[in-house]
């Protein structure tokens, strides 16, 4: 019964895309952070989505009068430079079978397209927040669910993300669930409506249970961060301290043994297996770029048996960071944001990653100074110290997971891009205004 409704309400708004092509671009989000295929069973199972309104979304902005340029901001260059070295990585792929690396590529441009018509299209405030509610509506939902399935077990529900996706682990998961608070706190505080407010309210409490019932450190780490970094930018310290308490103390109350049993072992990680199993991927992935310094092994592959394995023969060159030897048959993911993409893309990929972070964060820092003291840009420099709280769980906990091609993160740069070209707008028209003598207006 939900395949009818879903695909009847997915025509509805691919219809909608080719009048309004800035449509599809929320849809694009709603589709690639939902997942919608593990909710549904039928004939909508296998419909990719997400492709679709992809086409439809980028068809629509071709033919229709919406400007055809992008923003002049240097985000976007290194964007381009990651997409060029992504690219001559994957063609020169030391893994023996390439058909993993380009399925890995294939994803990594759809995120950078996604990127780019962002820049393109979502143009205005109206349009900006419409991209907040279709996040919202989407990881959202995923912590909604999970931390209502969690409170009906007891405790007992294990949270999990959707299906196959890149936050189906549960520490991706949880990572992405941080990632989303701060959005929720930003529709929070820019809606009047009293009902949403409240249905925010209850979302919020649902994704901090969520994270609990993860499990995860990273998870809780990343919420520490991002508790720490508002408490120490925001004007309001007591209320922001009170609901940090609130929060924590329900969190707690929900928290099953298990969790606080988890939780300890972040202060003898050199002592946990799993911790540790980190420690080794690392040290593959920076043999792999040691090797190939300047394009790494391509997409996925120290994930790879036979280039594992090679690795763990010259395991002994990094024996200087203790760790016990690499299982041969346990291959497993780099399990850090940052020596993923050494590891892909080698310590000339990795450089350009870290400007992009760089250059992403300097955007929301330059439409926060933008927006001070100009009450009508008020909403803009809100959302872009959203945005940066928003960055830092992903560069924080993203230390010790995979997801250095996430969605969202990727999205968060290009609303932060757009974000410092209103800002800018808005300055220089003020500007021009003031010039002008006042017998001329």
């Amino acid at each position: 019964m939900r395949d009818l409704p879903l695909l009847a309400g997915f025509l509805i708004m691919m219809a909608a895309t080719f009048v309004r092509p800035h449509v599809g671009v929320l849809v694009w989000c709603w589709t690639a952070l939902l997942v919608p295929n593990v909710y549904v069973y039928g004939l909508a199972e296998g419909v990719r989505f997400n492709f679709w309104i992809a086409g439809a979304t980028i068809l629509s902005w071709l033919i229709s009068k919406e400007a055809k340029r992008f923003p002049s901001n240097g985000t976007l260059i290194v964007l381009g430079l990651l997409f060029v070295q992504a690219t001559l990585s994957t063609i020169l792929s030391i893994a023996p079978s390439s058909g993993v690396a380009w399925t890995e590529w294939e994803k990594f441009v759809k995120i950078l397209a996604l990127v780019f018509i962002i820049t393109a299209l979502i143009n205005s405030e109206l349009r900006m927040k419409a991209l907040l509610f279709a996040i919202a509506l989407s990881m959202g939902f995923h912590g909604t669910i999970e931390g209502m399935k969690f409170l009906m077990s007891g405790g007992g529900h294990a949270i999990m993300g959707p299906g196959s996706s890149i936050i189906g682990d549960n520490n991706h998961f949880a990572l992405a669930v941080v990632m989303i608070i701060p959005i929720l706190l930003y529709i929070y505080a820019h809606t009047s409506n009293p009902m949403v407010r409240m249905g925010i309210v209850g979302c919020l409490v649902l994704q901090v249970v969520t994270i609990v019932g993860t499990a995860s450190r990273g998870g809780f780490i990343g919420i520490l961060a991002l508790a720490a970094y508002i408490f120490l930018t925001t004007k309001r310290k007591v209320r922001v301290a009170l609901i940090a308490l609130v929060l924590a103390a329900v969190a707690l109350a929900a928290a099953p043994q298990r969790w606080h049993d988890r939780m300890e072992t972040i202060q003898t990680a050199d002592q946990d297996t799993s911790f540790m199993g980190r420690v080794i991927a690392w040290k593959i992935n920076t043999l792999v770029a040691l090797d190939h310094p300047l394009l790494g092994g391509g997409f996925r592959s120290s994930q790879d048996f036979a280039v594992w394995n090679a690795y763990a023969q010259r395991f002994a060159l990094l024996d200087f960071i203790p760790t016990d030897g690499p299982d041969p048959t346990d291959a497993h993911a780099a399990h850090s944001i940052y020596f993923q993409v050494l590891g892909d893309m080698g310590f000339v990929g990795l450089a350009i990653y870290i400007a992009l972070l760089v250059s992403a964060w300097r955007n929301s820092a330059i439409a926060i100074r933008q927006a001070r003291d100009r009450p009508e840009l008020k909403w803009a420099g809100d959302l872009a110290r959203t945005l940066q709280y928003s960055m830092i769980p992903y560069v924080v906990s993203g230390a010790a997971l995979n997801m250095a091609y996430f969605d969202l993160a990727y999205v968060v740069f290009a609303l932060l891009i757009v974000l410092r070209r209103l800002t800018a707008s808005a300055v220089t028209s003020a500007v021009r205004i003031r010039m002008v003598p006042a017998h001329a207006r």
